[in-house]
């Protein structure tokens, strides 16, 4: 499990819910060529930005944080810059990130 996610059967604030992802398959590790400051860049400007749009939807009880922090860390599990990059320009992305944090909502007490 990640860091950021928790086990429960909470319900959040679908509103923040809107810009989520799901997180599935990763790609073998002889793929994978790691660019461990870029992705730590690219996690930093992708969760504020989730935590700045959710915090203005979401009530004042909703975890923002904790569901940005789950969705965007599932979003980035086993994936390169270059695959983040690709799925952004793709249209990809979007669609993943919605379902992650509709994920993270359920699975996190709000």
């Amino acid at each position: 499990m990640l860091a950021a996610c928790g086990p429960t059967d909470v319900e959040g604030n679908q509103q923040a819910a809107g810009n989520a992802i799901e997180a599935n398959g990763t790609k073998p590790a002889e793929e994978a060529s790691p660019d461990p400051a870029g992705l730590a860049q690219y996690r930093e400007d992708v969760l504020r930005g989730c935590i700045g749009g959710g915090r203005d939807e979401a009530g004042a009880d909703v975890p923002v944080e904790r569901h940005c922090a789950c969705a965007v860390d599932r979003v980035m599990e086993g994936r390169t810059m270059a695959e983040l990059e690709a799925e952004e320009v793709s249209g990809e992305y979007a669609p993943r990130f919605t379902a992650a944090m509709r994920q993270c909502i359920a699975e996190i007490p709000g």
